[in-house]
């Protein structure tokens, strides 16, 4: 015969039901007040919001380029009395020891026609060869953005204040940019291989 009794376990005391709703009330009042308290000292995260002041997008610094060539530097030594011929040919006089292996370009893409003391740029602005990288960066806009990050190349300064950069041409021959590859360095020691005084035992110099 069931028994209508209780079960022990089951049993709550008079006042339960009103004193776990007062719980979760305070609990989320709580839970409110401190995501209040959060939001009112953090920083507007919209897209307006300026995180920190930018600085300008000002000309880098260029470090002094490397020294022209004095057998042909400047042009109008030779090309002065010389009249010019726009004409696209293959050097057998003059310059033709130079490795032209840069696209399909050839000397009047870059330097003037006119002014042979200048570089040109695609709109005809002339520029002055320690400029050069603004005429390289005409065509190799992905490497500008790296230059000027620091990424390509080589830059020396502040994080956040002067930054001194070098050139393209610092690096790059100009008419043949393409680095020449370089011989392989000779492979790590093993430690075992390195005495305590930090030199080769005989055994490892033979292999």
């Amino acid at each position: 015969m069931a028994s209508n009794s209780p079960d022990p376990e089951d049993y709550r005391p008079p006042g339960y039901q009103l004193v776990t709703w007062v719980i979760l009330g305070l609990a989320v009042v709580v839970v409110f007040g401190l995501t209040s308290i959060r939001t009112d000292h953090q920083p507007d995260t919209s897209r307006d919001y300026p995180s920190r002041p930018q600085l300008p997008d000002v000309e880098p610094v260029l470090l002094p380029p490397p020294p022209m060539d004095d057998e042909y530097f400047p042009c109008s030594d030779c090309h002065e009395d010389e009249p010019p011929n726009p004409i696209e040919r293959e050097l057998e006089d003059e310059h033709d020891e130079m490795d032209f292996e840069h696209g399909t370009l050839w000397c009047l893409d870059c330097h003037d026609l006119n002014d042979r003391e200048k570089l040109h740029l695609a709109d005809d602005a002339l520029v002055e060869f320690e400029d050069s990288w603004q005429l390289c960066t005409q065509c190799h806009g992905k490497k500008l953005a790296d230059w000027r990050a620091g990424v390509h190349g080589k830059r020396t300064g502040h994080w956040r204040g002067p930054k001194e950069y070098r050139a393209c041409v610092s690096c790059h021959n100009p008419h043949s940019p393409p680095f020449k590859p370089l011989a392989p360095e000779p492979p790590p020691l093993r430690p075992e291989n390195i005495t305590p005084n930090g030199n080769v035992r005989l055994e490892a110099a033979h292999e």
